[in-house]
């Protein structure tokens, strides 16, 4: 009975331990925009938040970019006259977009999906 409780704790212990990676892969993105240019940069699969900010800046390439929207799954950048924007995150692209054009018509015309980007997970 005894090896039989041992064997089980082992197994059990072993599963818990196979399992801890699959939490330690969580993955972030950025996506950074320069107001008074337009650029943008972006980034995915970062393991920290800070990461992807700073690669998301990086890539944008001016001064006053900023990172204005960091992400776990999908986020999206929408760019409009007169560099007005919306950026949004969700679980998908497709929603991503929808919202990231609906909160940029709030600012501006003439919106399009300047950027769209998924961590792979």
């Amino acid at each position: 009975m005894r090896n039989r409780f041992a064997f089980a704790l082992v197994c059990g212990l072993a599963a818990a331990v196979g399992a801890a990676p699959a939490m330690a892969e969580d993955l972030f993105g950025a996506i950074a925009f320069s107001p008074s240019t337009g650029q943008y940069g972006w980034a995915k699969n970062q393991s920290v938040e800070a990461g992807a900010s700073d690669e998301a800046v990086s890539g944008c390439g001016v001064e006053d970019c900023e990172a204005v929207v960091v992400f776990a799954s999908c986020a999206a950048l929408s760019v409009g006259d007169g560099f007005g924007m919306g950026f949004s995150k969700a679980k998908s692209v497709d929603k991503a977009e929808d919202a990231a054009l609906a909160k940029c018509d709030e600012f501006t015309t003439n919106c399009i999906v300047s950027a769209s980007v998924c961590n792979d997970q």
